[in-house]
């Protein structure tokens, strides 16, 4: 990825009307979760958002398009220009800035691709019992330069993140590596796949520093 230009773009403002609706409510008992081991199924090509900011929009849109729902008509650079539209900052529609999780899943149920409301995760144990047991999330978060280049697939929290945030979508667990698996939005040739590790300690760290995580249920 050195010398190649990618666009990250998540930024999001605290709601407290999210505390409404915890994640934590709808997942079942897990005993030692961090043991348990969990794919769920990806799209057979993952998208690449290119130089664009619209990091929510392909996020959102390999949610739906993973297992369990397993869409394949998903518009992600739409899903972001909409995100764009109806989010929490003035004078954003159109441009080439990011927007937040919030409104990525606002435009998602705008369109019917969820039908549930969408919820939060407290801190890295409830995001573990949901994608053992539900589904995958969309994580939110601040971008460590060491994120963009994983260490044997595994991405760290370290250089300097200044301002800058990204999103990304969680489909599995590795017990081996203790860690999420993380699908990103660069295309093949990042990570192992266009996928990577983030180890379960520093998604707890991610939404400590107001990283958020989200998801919603399906029928």
């Amino acid at each position: 990825m050195e010398g190649t230009v990618v666009g990250t773009g998540f930024v999001q403002e605290p709601d407290p009307r999210d505390d409404n609706f915890p994640l934590g409510a709808v997942v079942g008992a897990v005993d030692d979760p961090r043991s348990k081991e969990k794919v769920w199924q990806l799209p057979a090509h993952l998208l690449n958002q290119g130089s664009t900011n619209s990091c929510v929009g392909h996020s959102c849109a390999h949610f739906i398009m993973a297992a369990p729902i397993m869409s394949h008509t998903v518009d992600a650079i739409a899903l972001w220009r909409r995100a764009q539209e109806i989010d929490e900052f003035a004078g954003n529609e159109g441009t080439n800035s990011g927007t937040s999780v919030r409104a990525g899943f606002k435009a998602l149920r705008e369109r019917n691709l969820i039908t549930s409301d969408y919820r939060w995760a407290n801190d890295a144990d409830e995001t573990l019992r949901f994608i053992l047991t539900r589904g995958s999330v969309v994580v939110g978060s601040k971008w460590y330069p060491g994120m963009s280049e994983p260490l044997n697939g595994v991405m760290r929290l370290t250089g300097n993140p200044g301002s800058t945030g990204h999103a990304y979508l969680l489909f599995g667990f590795s017990p081996d590596q203790d860690a999420f698996l993380m699908a990103n939005s660069w295309g093949p040739s990042w990570g192992i796949n266009g996928c990577a590790f983030l180890p379960y300690d520093a998604l707890d760290q991610l939404m400590q520093q107001d990283g958020v995580v989200c998801s919603a249920i399906e029928d």
